[in-house]
């Protein structure tokens, strides 16, 4: 009985220990939180933020390891015209630390893109949160909930 009674209480004891380690370290979806970052909800290039919504760069996280990057560029000159770079990159992601690491999977052009093709080995890194993606040299993507919290940035 005292081996029984020994072995529940070490089951008890490791059973919320388990259940916190795992938590710390799992990888699955929560509600629209994905560990660092919302799912299914843009995360806006700064410069962008009062631009129509399908001339903004921006990332879609939308499951565990998949999401999208659109990219829109103009420029005109005199010389060359107008110039659209206007494209979809659909990548696969992973997470490392709180470092989003994406990695070119496909590539869909818009109507009106006339630039260079891109390059299957895409790829690109930024420090995550929540409420916004950081590159290295201090770029901003904002998650567009948080940019609610902020409304006069970008106005």
């Amino acid at each position: 009985m005292k081996k029984i009674f020994f072995w529940f209480v070490v089951c008890m004891v490791a059973l919320p220990i388990t259940a916190i380690l795992f938590a710390g370290c799992s990888k699955t979806v929560s509600g629209d939180k994905m560990g660092i970052l919302t799912l299914n909800k843009k995360y806006i290039f700064e410069e962008d933020v009062s631009e129509e919504s399908d001339e903004q760069s921006y990332f879609i996280f939308a499951s565990s390891d998949m999401g999208e990057y659109h990219y829109y560029y103009r420029s005109q000159s005199f010389n060359e015209g107008k110039k659209i770079s206007s494209y979809t990159i659909t990548f696969r992601y992973k997470i490392t630390g709180e470092t989003v690491n994406c990695f070119f999977d496909s590539v869909e052009y818009d109507a009106e893109h006339n630039q260079n093709s891109v390059s299957s080995s895409w790829s690109t890194m930024y420090g995550a949160d929540e409420d916004f993606l950081i590159s290295a040299n201090g770029a901003y993507y904002f998650n567009e909930d948080y940019l609610k919290e902020i409304p006069n940035f970008g106005v």
